[in-house]
């Protein structure tokens, strides 16, 4: 596939199938991740891949934080137990779920710029998914945030999750992203 078409059909894929992913497709999406620019050569990303009965930590992990949300926000105990089957269930939406982690920097704009550094690393992902034939969906939300998750991933004070990737064999049709024009959000500064 070339880049350009690859660039301009990848979509995020919401509905994947069951089917295992080979182990030596999701290696090539982690190898193409840490080709992504990073000022300084930090290397900053770190992955925690969770396939197969290994979603299972990522599910207890997520029903808990649930929990611990609904407690702070007063909810009704009908309220939480299905709050809590929701958020463990997205554990299990997709046969592989990589966490994409962003070290901290030495101060805070090399911070910035390896969390930048991370998210060109996801896109990087996210291509190498759609060259494979693989359907591949970033989300964040709440679950990136909650104290809860950080420590479940033994994150440093300014260390970030930049990205929970649900990976799979794409189950719905093929569809096009509707983009307003580069014209419309370009300023040009010329001589």
């Amino acid at each position: 596939m070339e880049i350009v078409e690859a660039i301009e059909s990848r979509r995020s894929v919401g509905r994947v199938k069951r089917d295992e992913i080979p182990k030596e497709l999701v290696e090539q999406i982690l190898r193409s991740a840490i080709h992504a620019p990073n000022h300084k050569i930090t290397e900053p990303w770190r992955f925690h891949v969770f396939t197969g009965r290994g979603r299972g930590e990522l599910a207890r992990a997520r029903a808990e934080m649930a929990r611990q949300m609904a407690e702070a926000e007063g909810e009704d105990e009908e309220l939480v137990a299905g709050r809590i089957s929701r958020e463990r269930k997205k554990a299990f939406r997709a046969p592989v779920v990589i966490a994409v982690i962003s070290k901290a920097g030495r101060d805070e704009v090399e911070t910035v710029e390896n969390y930048a550094a991370c998210c060109a690393a996801v896109q990087n992902m996210q291509l190498t998914a759609h060259s494979l034939g693989l359907g591949c969906m970033w989300r964040t939300g709440p679950v990136a945030y909650h104290k809860h998750m950080r420590n479940f991933f033994n994150l440093e004070d300014d260390d970030s999750i930049v990205a929970y990737l649900y990976i799979g064999y794409p189950d719905a049709p093929e569809t096009r992203r509707r983009r307003q024009p580069v014209e419309q959000m370009t300023t040009w500064h010329e001589g």
